[in-house]
């Protein structure tokens, strides 16, 4: 499964994170493409973080107390054979490196990287 992280709205990272963990813990491989409104929201500094748009259902999801994007994320790659990459462009951009960012991601790419990494199966954007 390949998953593009586009969009900087929170209850569409929690639900890309629910999808990879989902698919992790059944034994599918997951690649996961971090880039443009997304990225802000795996930032290592708390405060980039909060970049990250929330709408009723964000809001209910972080007042819940059910675990944050970020955690299901680290429960996916714990479950199984999920991979996080960061944009290349987008992190040129703000002028962050990998060390900036989350310690999720295994490596920072471009698109044409990203698509080199990328396996047959399904493909979803969020």
């Amino acid at each position: 499964m390949n998953l593009m992280l586009l969009s900087g709205d929170y209850a569409k990272l929690h639900a890309a994170a629910m999808v990879s963990l989902v698919a992790s813990s059944v034994g599918q491989t997951v690649n996961v493409f971090v880039s443009m409104e997304a990225l802000p929201g795996f930032h290592a500094e708390a405060a980039e973080r909060e970049a990250v748009g929330r709408g009723p259902i964000g809001d209910a999801i972080r007042e819940s107390g059910t675990p944050q994007y970020l955690e299901v994320f680290a429960q996916a790659k714990e479950f199984g054979d999920v991979h996080l990459y960061a944009c290349s462009l987008v992190a040129d951009l703000k002028g962050w490196s990998l060390a900036d960012l989350s310690p999720l991601f295994d490596d920072m790419l471009g698109v044409a990287g990203f698509l080199t990494q990328i396996e047959d199966g399904i493909s979803l954007t969020f």
